[in-house]
């Protein structure tokens, strides 16, 4: 019991330092109590509700229910929306660390069955989404609710400084090319005979020379990612020897090609991070052999790591990852809806929603990825409503200090019939000015 104790306070005091956003000792400030003996020790406290209790923790009982109420308009999970002042105390009787870990832990995940044809659990399917606050950090709302609550008791707390903390511009390196062998010959001539888009000469051109090949387009990436100052460009490659149908195509790691690509990388001063296969989705184990592959053809560390599909499902992958030397996971975004995943835009450790306890494995949020927006089966939008969707999250990372982290593939840049190019090159305007 002792342990169990003890876990969760270390878990109490991790939500309420990263709710309340610096790292000075918050024990005075907020308290997370229902004994009212112990209200006069804390400027704020928050009353917990039964979320954690051993009866409902884990049960269907404990998944909200719509509608949410709300405190201050903000969406609350759990709890009561009411605050009062006790003595010299105000007490919130809205369960805010509860509901914090309901979505940084991604609890529901363990609970609702339902999931998408690659397995995956569908933002469509959250309850983010179906509330209709996926495109806010709630999370970061709640510690915005805390800061002004204890500047309004007379405490000297300062809010984050409205501008992204942190600018990633990430690449999967799903196709390092089209047509630079000769199954990919075979296919760029049928695709041009059936008029898929691809003329012949491009293909022929791409046999002999891989900047031709309209898949390689990385230097038009490296060059639009530079605009933006202190940014930091990660590739993420696939290593995978073992592997399902969509883990195709492969690259070879050790070939011609593969090299004069990881030198461009290097010319740039990028990370290249590990594209864990779809495979591994079911077989974690796949993640130490793959990391340990790339590392040894780059000679290099890879402590960065994000699943091909943004498969990952259980927190047996976390506990892969983890075990494989992993330390930031670029994976925690949906593919059918842009939003705040883990209810934050900021980088947060993983949350264990089954043992509650706080790990090493920190969790950078996907802001937006390319095919959610056009994707027919995700988003479906426009180029108008796409640059309106991405700018509007962009506005919601910047006025809460968060990270920018944006997933464009290089295909989708050569796609003629896609607004990918015009739109990645419109957001790097964005955050460049």
């Amino acid at each position: 019991m002792r342990n169990k104790e003890k876990a969760m306070g270390k878990l109490v005091d991790y939500i309420l330092d990263f709710l309340l956003g610096f790292p000075e000792k918050q024990e005075k400030l907020v308290g997370y109590t229902a004994d009212k003996t112990h209200f006069a020790d804390y400027k704020v406290v928050i009353v917990p509700s039964d979320f954690f209790s051993e009866k409902v923790f884990g049960t269907a009982t404990s998944l909200p229910t719509l509608p949410l109420p709300e405190l201050e308009g903000v969406p609350v999970l759990f709890g009561q929306p009411k605050v009062e002042k006790i003595g010299e105390t105000l007490v919130c009787y809205a369960d805010l660390v509860a509901s914090s870990f309901f979505l940084l832990s991604r609890y529901e995940e363990l609970l609702v069955a339902e999931r998408d044809e690659h397995g995956r659990f569908s933002g469509k399917f959250s309850l983010p989404y179906r509330a209709g606050f996926l495109s806010r950090p709630i999370v970061d709302e709640y510690g915005q609710l805390l800061r002004s609550w204890l500047r309004d008791l007379g405490c000297e707390v300062l809010e984050p400084t409205p501008d992204y903390s942190r600018i990633v511009l990430t690449h999967d390196v799903d196709f390092l090319y089209n047509f630079r062998h000769f199954r990919g010959l075979l296919g760029g001539i049928k695709r041009t005979v059936l008029g898929q888009g691809v003329d012949f000469k491009t293909v022929v051109k791409s046999l002999f020379s891989l900047e031709n090949d309209p898949a390689y387009t990385f230097p038009w990436l490296l060059e639009q990612d530079k605009r933006v100052p202190k940014s930091h460009t990660i590739f993420f490659v696939k290593a995978a020897k073992k592997r399902a149908k969509l883990d195709y195509p492969h690259y070879s790691l050790i070939s011609r090609d593969a090299h004069h690509f990881f030198e461009l990388s290097n010319l740039y001063d990028c990370e290249i991070g590990l594209h864990a296969s779809y495979a591994s989705g079911v077989e974690p184990a796949l993640v130490l052999q793959e990391k340990e592959r790339l590392q040894s053809v780059i000679s290099q560390p890879i402590t960065s790591n994000r699943h091909h599909y943004l498969r990952i499902f259980k927190p047996e992958d976390m506990d892969m990852l983890l075990a494989a030397g992993i330390t930031d996971d670029y994976t925690l975004g949906y593919a059918d809806v842009a939003g705040f995943r883990l209810g934050t835009c900021r980088p947060v450790k993983w949350i264990n929603p089954i043992t509650k306890r706080v790990t090493e494995l920190t969790l950078h949020p996907l802001t937006v990825m390319d095919c959610t927006l056009s994707n027919e089966n995700y988003m479906a939008l426009n180029y108008e409503q796409a640059l309106d969707c991405v700018q509007k999250l962009l506005l919601q990372v910047k006025r809460h200090g968060g990270e920018v982290v944006l997933l464009w593939h290089n295909t989708v840049i050569s796609d003629r019939k896609a607004y990918h190019k015009e739109l990645y090159a419109q957001i790097i305007n964005f955050l460049a000015s």
